[in-house]
Parts: structure tokens; C-alpha cells; sequence
């Protein structure tokens, strides 16, 4: 007996749902899309808002409001919108409501780069570059004779050890790249510059750098030296102030 009513239960709810299933197709072919919702994640950078992308879709004339849902090409949205830089990933989809739903996932900036032309642009932890971010964000900030070139190269093996260093992160002011790619750290604290040569070793140079603050600028005063060079294995050379 149970076993017949729950034969029964399936075989009614499947039915439910193919009369579901076509009702709303039917109502599908009918309905158009009354409203796009844009669901932004982007780690307060605030590159991207719902009225851009609105007004991108506008612009390619792709925008679904006011057209037929079986009409709406989902994957041409997806595809527009992760033309952008900033665009890290998007899902675009339809509701039974007749709306349009995009989420969009933002790259999230870990450093601030001014190039040799002075054209600001930012730098993800994957080194691809972002345009267009104009939240102030605390981030540390790269400029000189730098190139887009360089984003995935010297800019982000920069990025990534200031990122992951509290210490560095918070006395870095500023870093400049020379003509020959080499780094000139801008410290917070002190009334010098650090020339650090190319960026590699930065951890052993650093960490030589930071036992040399401890044991000698602390004794001897920060505003005794105008450069401190740490490019050489084993080495720290100062020059004196005039």
C-alpha cells in the first residue's frame, strides 16, 4: 500500500513539474527583460558600479532591458564585460521574474604604478594590469621608467613581497625604478633613500637592511646617511650627508 502511494506521489509530482516546465517556457516566449541586476564584488576598489556596466552594455548594444528573455544573449554580456581590466570573472543569467542577474567578480589591486609617462595604472596578484580604479586605496606606490611590460615581471615580484611583508609594507613609501630596472626604495622613516638593485633576493636584502636599522641607525641616528646601498651580498654601503 505505501509502496503504491508513493508511486502515486512521484508520478504526481512529476506531472506538476512538466505542466510547470511548460507554462513557463510558454511564458518565457513572452516575457521581456524589465531590469538588469549588477551584483559587483570588488574589494573596495570601486572600479566598476551597476550604472557602468549598464552604460557599457548600452554602448554595444547589448543591453537586454525592454528585450525579449529568449532573445538575451547571456554569454555575449559575459564575454563584454570580462573585456574590461578590472573584471576577474562574470556569470550572467536569467530569472523567472524576467530580470537579468550579473555577477561580477573584480581583480583586487596590490599596487599603484605610475609609468614613465606618468599614465597611472594598478597591478593584481597575477601581475595583470587594471584601469580605471579611483578609490583612494592604501597600496604601495611604483613609479619611474616602468612599463606595462614590467607588470608581471619586476612590478609584481615587488608587490608580492610587500604584500606579504608587514614590516616592508608599512615603511615603504614610495619605490622608483631606474633606467636600468633597478630599485630605489623611498622609506617612511629616515631622511634617506635604500638602492636595492634588481629585485631579486629581496627577503635576504631586506632582512640585512632591517638588522642594519636595528644595530646601526639606532645608535647612530637615521639622518646621518643620504643613500644606503644593500645591492651587494654581505654588504651595506652608506654615504654621509655633506
Amino acid at each position: 500500500m505505501f509502496k503504491k502511494i508513493l508511486i502515486y506521489g512521484v508520478a504526481i509530482t512529476a506531472a506538476c513539474y512538466i505542466v510547470f516546465a511548460l507554462l513557463f517556457l510558454t511564458k518565457e516566449e513572452e516575457l521581456l527583460c524589465k531590469e538588469v541586476n549588477s551584483f559587483i564584488t570588488d574589494g573596495g576598489a570601486g572600479a566598476l558600479s551597476e550604472e557602468r556596466v549598464a552604460a557599457l552594455l548600452t554602448q554595444k548594444g547589448i543591453n537586454p532591458v525592454n528585450k525579449p528573455i529568449k532573445n538575451i544573449d547571456c554569454h555575449e554580456i559575459e564575454t563584454t564585460i570580462k573585456k574590461l581590466s578590472v573584471v576577474k570573472d562574470c556569470q550572467a543569467y536569467k530569472t523567472h521574474r524576467g530580470h537579468i542577474g550579473i555577477d561580477i567578480e573584480c581583480k583586487i589591486p596590490i599596487m599603484q604604478v605610475f609609468d614613465i609617462n606618468g599614465m597611472e595604472f594598478y597591478i593584481d596578484e597575477k601581475g595583470d594590469v587594471i584601469e580605471g580604479i579611483h578609490n583612494a586605496m592604501y597600496l604601495p606606490v611604483a613609479n619611474g621608467f616602468i612599463t606595462t611590460e614590467m607588470a608581471n615581471k619586476e612590478l609584481l615580484t615587488m608587490a608580492r613581497f610587500l604584500r606579504d611583508n608587514r614590516f616592508w609594507n608599512e615603511q615603504t613609501e614610495q619605490i622608483f625604478f631606474n633606467a636600468k630596472k633597478e630599485v630605489i626604495l623611498i622609506p617612511r622613516i629616515g631622511n634617506h633613500i635604500v638602492e636595492i638593485g634588481k629585485v631579486e633576493n629581496l627577503e635576504k636584502k631586506l632582512d640585512k637592511l632591517r638588522k642594519f636599522y636595528n644595530k646601526g641607525l639606532n645608535t647612530i641616528g637615521w639622518n646621518k646617511y643620504k643613500k644606503i646601498n644593500i645591492e651587494f651580498d654581505k654588504q651595506v654601503i652608506c654615504t654621509k650627508r655633506d
